[in-house]
């Protein structure tokens, strides 16, 4: 198959298209026996770090897995949760090690499983991991990685470093809207509201004509977000948040609240939530226990507090999340619009330990990415087959 578009390494090389398929095809074939080592980023032994690189062995596929060279892998905020040990119910995690960080990646398939469609094999693909209730997973932050081909989609000619970043926020964003229309809210309530996620939530509420009240904590941050369009933008620490929120929410109609932050923020969002609201945390960006939550607004204004995680979401299941995929990827082909991801940072494994919290610092210019096979690209290039100079005919 031939790749339309090169990424800006593959421009920096000046490989041609022929040169990219017999690259993609040359490290599609290599190292993809299960005996052989690869590098990842693992969660680390050691006390004083959370992640380091190692060689481990390349993941087995299973027969409903691919087997995928990645290209690119984003660090998110529930990777660093996960990097830590504690993201999701870590008692009911029975990942055994080595442990690899990313849930979401880009990449090429190299090997599937007996169950596994023959077309997809050398495939450029978008995909994600779970680890939850598997002993044996793979994340995507290393050479090699194993998925289920359900939630593995063929990308075309798109670039890796746009691909990458399909799920965690585009999928989130889609499974949003989708709760919203379940519970009949008229329009959505979301917190750290210039985020990546957040970003993208406000360019598709616009776009489908659906009412956002954005909250924020610096001015700063409600400046940009108007400038992208945003009609509704709340400063959580001005002193009339609470009044202005719930007269906002009443007249818009809207009942649902999406909470990324999590703490004493939490509580004020239940208080100030019409009747009959739900307030849905899907994060813990404060980092602190869910307090000030009125028992009151619960027992007797039907107010609900829950937990949500895409992944338990409808728009999660297999057909559901390649109907979601398909528009995500429609977006990027008309040029991305909605869904094209601003990436910050482009980064070696080796440099784990600088970004797996470092990232933040970079997090409102965009996303900042692993590059797991950029050096064996590199090298490959200079192996590439030569082209013949053509001689010229003497008459």
């Amino acid at each position: 198959f031939f790749f339309k578009q090169k990424t800006a390494y593959e421009i920096s090389l000046g490989l041609v298209g022929s040169e990219m398929c017999i690259r993609d095809r040359y490290m599609g074939q290599q190292m993809v026996e299960p005996s052989m080592l690869m590098k990842a980023v693992v969660r680390s032994s050691d006390a004083a770090k959370i992640v380091e690189v190692k060689e481990v062995p390349i993941p087995v596929c299973g027969p409903n897995d691919v087997l995928i060279k990645v290209e690119a892998s984003p660090i998110n905020p529930s990777d660093e949760y996960f990097s830590k040990g504690t993201y999701g119910l870590t008692h009911q995690i029975i990942v055994k090690p080595p442990i690899i960080p990313g849930f979401e990646g880009s990449g090429v398939v190299v090997k599937g499983g007996e169950s596994v469609p023959k077309e997809l094999i050398n495939q450029r693909v978008t995909f994600c991991t779970d680890p939850h209730g598997k002993e044996k997973w793979s994340g995507a932050w290393a050479q090699f990685v194993t998925s289920d081909y359900r939630y593995c989609f063929p990308t075309g000619d798109l670039p890796f470093e746009q691909t990458c970043c399909f799920f965690v926020n585009p999928l989130t964003v889609l499974a949003f809207l989708q709760e919203m229309s379940l519970r009949g809210s008229k329009g959505i309530v979301h917190t750290a509201a210039a985020s990546q996620l957040g970003k993208i939530l406000v360019k598709v509420c616009l776009k489908k004509s659906v009412e956002l009240i954005n909250i924020v904590r610096k001015p700063e941050q409600e400046k940009m977000l108007k400038e992208l369009g945003a009609k509704y933008v709340l400063n959580q620490t001005d002193p009339n948040f609470a009044k202005d929120l719930r007269g906002l929410a009443e007249k818009l109609g809207i009942t649902l609240c999406f909470d990324a932050v999590g703490g004493s923020l939490t509580g004020q969002l239940v208080s100030a939530m019409p009747p009959k609201s739900s307030v849905l945390v899907y994060g813990s960006l404060a980092l602190s226990l869910i307090d000030q939550v009125n028992p009151a607004e619960l027992l007797f204004y039907g107010k609900k507090l829950e937990g949500f995680w895409m992944k338990n979401s409808p728009i999660f299941q297999p057909k559901e999340v390649k109907e979601a995929t398909e528009y995500i990827l429609s977006d990027l082909r008309a040029g991305g619009a909605l869904f094209k991801p601003t990436i910050a940072k482009q980064i070696k494994l080796e440099e784990c330990a600088t970004y797996i919290t470092g990232y933040k610092k970079f997090a409102s210019e965009g996303k900042t990415i692993f590059r797991p096979n950029l050096a064996q690209r590199l090298i490959l290039s200079l192996h590439l087959p030569k082209k013949k100079k053509k001689k010229k005919k003497k008459y």
